[in-house]
């Protein structure tokens, strides 16, 4: 696992020195996450749903979510009215911390090592969090933003989300059994490219405040345990085994989703918090999960 994971390492580590050296810009890193967003990532969720085999008992995975996501607003609402801090940076906590970045963090981690199978669950699992999070934390962090918001707000934001509509989709296809050779060959193209941009994206992305390092890195090691406390409570009460425990606890230690960003930029939140944890939470997230899945994958 190790071995496989270090040309990932190393991509994202060109992805940094090229922005370091100027030769990727912001504006080009932006390009790519609209790549990502709009292309690479809805491809490889829809072939991901198209083609797993799916069956009822599935339906704990987006649950399972739910109780993880529960769980982790209200230990965020805790640490907000206990640290007391101003509005945007106590928006900022609570837009990031309940939150997963699946598909640039948890998607490659579980096809990496389940393949498409261990993808197609973790896409399941993460179903619940996208409508919690377009949904639930998007008014949260409006509400610390004081920019209110609407119900209409909210359903465009949804209309407006391509993974959204990806796992819709990719569910459909799958209970009529749409697929066939074009189709593949399309999403294969498409989704082909997925692991190299997003590999380059979150090198070029990574930022930390030097100064408060240590904070942040606390900040991503609560998150994180508390994630997976609350996930493998989840799977004990389901009786979730194998790769549906393994999707579960890789999605609920993830780092907050990259969305916060554009959430907390439109609501005049504290965007340099938001960047910092994310950045944070990334590295330290394949330090802690890469060899739970690793054993994980040789359990029989």
């Amino acid at each position: 696992m190790l071995i496989q994971l270090l040309p990932m390492i190393l991509v994202a580590f060109i992805g940094f020195g090229l922005r370091q050296a100027g030769v990727l810009r912001s504006s080009d890193a932006k390009t790519i996450g609209k790549l990502l967003t709009n292309l690479a990532l809805p491809a490889v969720i829809l072939r991901a749903l198209a083609m797993a085999s799916i069956t009822p008992d599935l339906i704990y995975l987006p649950l399972s979510a739910l109780i993880v996501v529960l769980g982790l607003t209200a230990i965020a609402f805790l640490g907000v009215r206990w640290l007391k801090w101003e509005k945007p940076r106590a928006g900022a906590l609570m837009t990031t911390f309940p939150t997963f970045e699946g598909g640039a963090v948890g998607y490659p981690i579980m096809l990496l090592t389940f393949g498409d199978v261990g993808l197609s669950r973790i896409v399941l699992f993460d179903l619940a969090q996208a409508i919690y999070l377009l949904t639930v934390v998007y008014c949260l962090s409006a509400w610390f933003g004081q920019a209110g918001v609407t119900g209409r707000a909210v359903a465009q934001k949804l209309a407006q989300t391509p993974f959204f509509w990806a796992i819709v989709l990719g569910l459909i296809v799958n209970a009529l059994g749409w697929t066939n050779d074009l189709l593949l060959g399309l999403l294969n193209i498409a989704g082909d490219s997925f692991l190299l941009l997003v590999l380059l994206l979150l090198g070029m992305e990574f930022q930390v405040q030097l100064p408060s390092v240590g904070r942040y890195i606390l900040l991503a090691l609560a998150k994180i345990t508390c994630g997976l406390i609350l996930g493998w409570a989840a799977t004990q009460a389901f009786g979730l085994q194998g790769v549906e425990q393994a999707a579960v606890l890789a999605g609920a230690a993830l780092p907050p989703s990259m969305l916060t960003l554009l959430f907390a930029q439109e609501n005049h939140l504290d965007t340099r918090f938001v960047i910092s944890f994310i950045s944070a939470a990334v590295p330290l997230y394949l330090a802690v999960v890469t060899p739970l899945l690793a054993h994980l994958s040789l359990s029989p």
